[in-house]
């Protein structure tokens, strides 16, 4: 169930918990009361302390005490970031809190966010939401986070009873009892080959949530899901287990809503329409992986028609026996791509849409037929094709009229080999639209992230979050405990005085990479910026070493769990990599970064740049900054402990010294030691690595006096200025 009513753990039975790892010396300890002497308890009820005062004053009992009690570390960031947290709910202000990799903001939030209910009026207490970007920590918080410091409230006696959080999300992530017990006849009558199915489909009916239930394909969860409208007279309505997972959410005793950034945004949408919400009314929002949610508003707010949706409304008219609208809205989809589909020598990347009379027709005859099929077959058209097909024709004049205040453009990708284009408009003002959202009602707020800021300073984040329109405002920036001066090396190469042509270059990227990797004995994580320039360099690597080298493919996990299973090797990634993953000790021991990670260029972002007075003003204002913090964001997969020790290096020339974006590179990253030297690299590990981290060895010899490696399988030593490999091109 995705349910939860936090269970309480045994002091006697629980193991040590620490704010990011497991501490290898953590001693577990019954937790320690307060205890205030005669004189204090004398001194209290001569001047009793204010509600907004005992929060803070417990602030400081929980962090100093009772965490330490359990074997976590006492953090003088995490507390100072707990009364940030808490001076904003109180205020009713915004906090943007930037927090530093293994500082604790999930416990100085929820922390805040208990200490602070507690002071409430009985009469005004309502959930607080927390919205995250991953399923990882809402399931940390739920499960691990929350239980925990329930256990400790309830023993010290601040709360008599758990605290009792749910997780929500999307109905199309549940499963429908009466769909499913559909499908599993079907899949039963079709014998032994469905075996793994049918096992599959039976697991859904112990277990709600689909997210839980892997086995389950894609496919069969279409069928089996919740359908976006459910029917009074359905046989099982009485006994549906998704309306009891609604009326357990929205009962009074939840005092915590988790869910994603996605579904936060959707209830706001059904407020702003005077829908039902789909969240229960909460007081407070907490908003973590906040990075996140401008590309999120982003996605929620652009509106699209698909060429895929209009060949499945097909497909449902056929089965409905609607073979005149069928056939109507087959000739409009064909036009339809005829007209917005790319040339074959055109690229398939996003492009501004400038409508062709052609693509005017198109669209004008798509809204004709559309018309058509909802007056000629209203009876027979099923009702959610008809609501469907009515949400196109009001999408269509967006694109057949000219709006400023939207960004129009053209989408083109392929889906199992097929072409699929869409027709997209985004408003142009996608800050406003999260002010509207979400700060219009002046509700407090805490957003957090550990790439907030960009250098020194919140201004991207502030416009970006549309928090640069009034809304009463506390920033914060904690530094990461972890000492990035003593365990961590910038590695630049030497800067090349002449550009290569593309296909030296990427030689001279895999030459680079192949000497880091040597150097530091294997233990890499080699992030790119594009998956062909990564599957290119991969191949011309991948038997170059005497441990695993991994590609990351369709199905990160698969590969990310192989990674750390390894006692050493080599992973290639890209994508959702740079974030959220977690290799602590010595996995990830070399973080080798290939290109600056600079957002590629987009419609929306060709619209702002004509907002600036210079293509220079543009860069340093948007480009900069969004490069920024997916560095920092790629940097965090570098050390994960206090105890874990990484060569960080970036590889981009134009981050060289004397280059265009070197200061903006050293902005983002941590203060650390910077070299140029491989053997540097080779002394700093040696000096921070045990001798097992050197097995196997990687045969090596080493040019002291030029700083760089040599491989012992040449027949003679090579410069640093000579070519790589000599069966690299």
């Amino acid at each position: 169930m995705a349910f939860l009513h936090v269970i309480l753990f045994s002091s006697e039975h629980q193991q040590p918990h620490v704010l990011m790892s497991n501490p290898c010396d953590a001693v577990h300890q019954p937790l320690r009361r307060i205890i205030l002497s005669s004189t204090e308890e004398m001194i209290q009820l001569q001047n009793p302390e204010t509600g907004y005062e005992k929060a803070h004053r417990q602030v400081e009992q929980i962090f100093r005490w009772f965490f330490p009690a359990r074997g976590m570390v006492t953090r003088e960031g995490q507390i100072q970031l707990c009364h940030t947290m808490l001076d904003a709910l109180f205020g009713r202000d915004v906090a943007l809190c930037d927090a530093g990799v293994g500082l604790g903001k999930t416990y100085a939030y929820l922390v805040a966010c208990v200490l602070w209910q507690l002071q409430r009026p009985q009469q005004m207490q309502r959930p607080v939401v927390i919205s995250t970007a991953s399923i990882a920590l809402q399931s940390a918080i739920l499960k691990e986070y929350i239980p925990f410091l329930s256990d400790i409230l309830i023993q010290n006696g601040y709360i008599q009873k758990p605290i009792c959080a749910v997780l929500r999300k999307g109905k199309e992530r549940f499963a429908c009892d009466k769909r499913l017990l559909i499908r599993q006849k079907q899949i039963s009558v079709r014998g032994e080959r469905f075996r793994r199915r049918a096992t599959a489909l039976r697991a859904a009916n112990q277990c709600l949530d689909l997210d839980l239930l892997p086995g389950i394909s894609r496919h069969d969860r279409r069928l089996i899901c919740v359908p976006e409208r459910c029917s009074r007279s359905c046989i099982l309505h009485s006994d549906c287990r998704y309306r009891q997972y609604l009326k357990d959410s929205n009962d009074a005793s939840v005092t915590i809503q988790v869910c994603n950034h996605n579904y936060l945004l959707a209830d706001a949408a059904h407020r702003q329409n005077g829908w039902k919400p789909l969240l229960k009314d909460y007081q407070a929002l907490i908003i973590d992986e906040a990075h996140k949610l401008p590309e999120t508003v982003r996605q929620m707010n652009t509106r699209r028609i698909r060429s895929s949706d209009l060949l499945h409304f097909e497909k449902i008219l056929v089965t409905s026996h609607c073979t005149l609208g069928a056939q109507k809205l087959r000739g409009a989809s064909r036009a339809f791509l005829t007209a917005f589909t790319p040339a074959e020598n055109e690229s398939e990347r996003a492009k501004s849409l400038c409508l062709t009379t052609e693509q005017s027709a198109a669209l004008q005859h798509l809204n004709r037929v559309i018309e058509e099929i909802l007056k000629l077959e209203n009876k027979e058209t099923p009702l959610v094709l008809r609501n469907k097909l009515h949400d196109i024709q009001e999408l269509l004049p967006l694109f057949l009229r000219r709006d400023t205040t939207f960004v129009r453009y053209v989408e083109c990708r392929r889906e199992n080999g097929i072409l699929s284009t869409d027709l997209c408009a985004v408003p142009f003002d996608l800050p406003q639209c999260v002010y509207d959202a979400l700060w219009r009602e002046q509700k407090p707020a805490i957003l957090t992230s550990g790439t907030l800021d960009t250098g020194e300073d919140f201004t991207h984040a502030k416009h970006r979050l549309g928090l640069d329109r009034g809304t009463p405002l506390r920033t914060l920036r904690i530094l990461s405990p972890f000492r990035y001066d003593e365990n961590c090396l910038l590695y630049f190469p030497e800067p090349q005085h002449t550009k290569p042509p593309y296909k030296q270059d990427e030689d001279r990227v895999a030459h680079q990479i192949q000497e880091l990797i040597n150097t530091a004995n294997g233990h890499t994580l080699v992030l790119f910026t594009s998956y062909d320039q990564m599957g290119r360099v991969y191949e011309k690597l991948k038997n170059k070493f005497p441990v695993p080298v991994l590609q990351v493919q369709r199905n990160p996990q698969v590969y990310l769990e192989r990674f750390k299973q390894l006692p050493n090797a080599v992973l290639f990634a890209s994508g959702a990599c740079w974030e959220g993953v977690d290799f602590p000790g010595d996995m990830v021991s070399l973080l080798i970064i290939v290109k600056l990670p600079f957002k590629v260029p987009d419609p929306l972002g060709e619209a702002l740049r004509k907002q600036y007075r210079n293509l220079h003003s543009y860069i340093q204002a948007e480009v900069v900054p969004e490069m920024q913090i997916k560095l920092r964001q790629g940097f965090g997969r570098a050390i994960r402990t206090e105890s874990d020790s990484c060569v960080v290096a970036v590889l981009d020339p134009r981050a060289a010294p004397g280059k265009r974006y070197r200061q903006a590179v050293l902005d983002a990253l941590p203060k650390m030691p910077i070299s140029d030297k491989l053997t540097d690299i080779q002394s700093f590990l040696q000096s921070k690595k045990n001798p097992s981290y050197f097995e196997p060895r990687f045969p090596k010899e080493v040019d002291y006096h030029a700083g760089n490696l040599f491989h012992s399988g040449s027949q003679k030593q090579r410069s640093h200025h000579a070519a790589a490999d000599s069966d690299l091109p």
